[in-house]
């Protein structure tokens, strides 16, 4: 059986818990773009939500005095870049967490793109994602609502693109009067990258957690790397409050960094017993759950 059909990718159902609480307790913003939500964090930060499709992407328009970014593209089903215009008049220009297909989609529609320097950044520049690896997205049981007019599942391609900058670890991003900090936390990609905001005590996560299913088997993914990567977030704790990850809810309280450690570190010595078992590309994979979050990884990467 697949790991879908197990349920231990997507669960059946899986709409049926939204709306996430957090949304009702922030402004939401009107926009031209239905496939979207977009939810105001302060005077100059967006969310952008994407709650019809089972990713539930998470980008942000993120603003200083003088430049913008976008963090990621998100799935291709809308157009994120006309949205991304309408929040902003400042120059404007992509930054990616890392190069998994639901994060770059739309990286083409951009002169300027920042990537972290990675193996899989590298590829996926030169050549994007087939419709072998999007059309999945809209399967059945991956969406609940009407996919856009004139969407076309069948021709629906990530294109490649071009990537303007190569991040490196430690470097600073600076919008004028606003810095974001880069800060490589591989495990679930080799090329990801969480960014840290010190003046407002958020750090962008990416996909390394979000309140679901973390993954470290998909390609580029490694839980030795992810346990690494969660050490070192949890020293850098004292310059943030919040998580502002790429799926499900933004603004998780940081605290839930130590139990995913921890967790993590038990999974990885074989301790952690109760799990569902899937298979994925004919390799055995486990889903550890937990009361926020869950842990998929390989079985071959845990300590027999």
């Amino acid at each position: 059986m697949s790991a879908k059909e197990e349920n231990v990718i997507v669960p059946k159902g899986w709409w049926e818990s939204l709306p996430r609480k957090v949304y009702s307790k922030l402004e939401r913003v009107k926009t031209s773009q239905p496939w979207f939500e977009v939810y105001k964090l302060n005077e100059k930060t967006y969310a952008i939500y994407e709650p019809y499709q089972f990713e539930e992407t998470l980008s942000y328009v993120v603003e200083g005095d003088k430049k913008a970014i976008l963090i990621d593209t998100g799935d291709g089903i809308g157009d994120i870049k006309k949205l991304a215009e309408e929040l902003t008049d400042l120059p404007l220009h992509v930054v990616n967490t890392h190069t998994h297909v639901d994060h770059v989609a739309q990286n083409y529609m951009f002169k300027e793109v920042w990537c972290y320097d990675g193996p899989m950044a590298r590829e996926v520049e030169k050549t994007g994602y087939p419709n072998s690896k999007t059309a999945p997205m809209v399967g059945p049981g991956m969406t609940w609502k009407p996919l856009p007019k004139g969407f076309d599942a069948k021709k629906w391609v990530v294109p490649p693109y071009k990537v303007t900058h190569w991040m490196k670890d430690g470097e600073v991003i600076d919008l004028g009067g606003r810095k974001l900090e880069v800060i490589y936390t591989p495990g679930h990609s080799n090329d990801h990258a969480a960014l840290l905001d010190k003046k407002n005590r958020w750090l962008w996560t990416g996909d390394i957690f979000y309140t679901g299913g973390v993954y470290t088997y998909l390609p580029g993914g490694d839980l030795d790397q992810f346990i690494a990567s969660y050490e070192k977030m949890v020293k850098l704790m004292p310059e943030f409050d919040y998580l502002m990850p790429s799926h499900n809810e933004p603004m998780v309280p940081k605290e839930v960094l130590k139990t995913v450690l921890e967790k993590a570190k038990l999974i990885r010595a074989g301790k952690e017993k109760k799990y569902t078992e899937g298979v994925d590309d004919g390799e055995k994979i486990r889903r550890h759950q937990y009361d926020n979050f869950a842990i998929i990884t390989f079985e071959k990467q845990i300590k027999k």
